[in-house]
């Protein structure tokens, strides 16, 4: 009876002391990877980043999560540490902490979630991983401008390529005339959050101009009276312009009119 609690104890300490194996170089992830066909988790953080802390405390010491993790090559990645840090930040667009990137081995991004998220959610994404990959393979395995190529690209944030896959598509008339404006929102939102609002709002204003009677035309509507106000300056003239359209825009969406009205109201 001794030996078996002597037993249970020790399983019961291994069980309570194991960890996610994280790599700390960005390289030798990448080999890793190569070598025994994984994609990567990488967490990007910094040290004085509260809710990186955070999730070292919750998410990534969950059980579930732990145990998970070994269908991965785990990357702990600091760029203000890490020599490569800037060339990283810049080349997967990373704007605040933290940021989980999925990568394959060839470096291209599965899948980008930026800021805190809870261990069931973050097991459900990692749960869905493999099946991404596959796609990318799939989408990628020619040279040939397809719908699934530019699919990839705008679910992997890929705002750059997706808008260079868009006009090949959309000159080959490849691009089902109902979807057209729903492409053209997602791109033109990607490429505002790349910063590239030349192009993001050239997006959004033929969306005005030629597709009024889509639910994307009252999101390119939201945008334009953003730019507006923020780029421009005019923020009378940006609430007056989102103001005439109070009464026509969608349910779902006239909540962000009221609550962008009221923020510059305020402020």
């Amino acid at each position: 009876m001794k030996k078996l609690l002597i037993l249970l104890s020790f399983i019961f300490v291994i069980s309570c002391g194991k960890k996610i194996d994280w790599e700390t170089d960005f390289d030798a992830a990448i080999e890793k990877s190569k070598l025994e066909n994984k994609p990567i988790m990488m967490d990007v953080y910094t040290d004085w980043c509260g809710a990186c802390k955070e999730m070292n405390k919750t998410t990534f010491v969950n059980k579930d999560i732990v145990n998970y993790s070994t269908n991965f090559i785990t990357l702990k990645y600091n760029p203000e540490k890490s020599s490569n840090g800037d060339e990283i930040l810049k080349k997967y667009n990373i704007l605040g902490f933290p940021t989980i990137l999925f990568l394959n081995s060839d470096k291209f991004v599965i899948r980008k979630i930026l800021g805190y998220i809870e261990s069931d959610e973050l097991m459900e994404e990692m749960k869905g991983i493999k099946e991404k990959e596959e796609r990318i393979k799939n989408a990628f395995k020619d040279d040939t401008a397809t719908i699934d190529k530019l699919d990839v690209y705008i679910d992997s944030g890929y705002s750059k390529e997706a808008s260079e896959m868009y006009t090949i598509l959309s000159k080959e008339n490849k691009i089902p005339q109902d979807s057209v404006a729903q492409y053209m929102s997602k791109i033109a939102i990607m490429l505002l959050d790349d910063n590239d609002y030349t192009n993001g709002m050239r997006y959004l204003n033929e969306i005005i101009d030629k597709y009024s009677d889509h639910k994307e035309a009252y999101i390119a509507h939201y945008y334009k009276a953003l730019d507006m106000i923020i780029n421009d300056g005019k923020t009378n003239e940006g609430i007056k312009y989102i103001e005439g359209l109070t009464n026509k825009v969608p349910d779902d969406i006239k909540e962000q009119y009221l609550s962008l009205i009221d923020y510059f109201e305020l402020n």
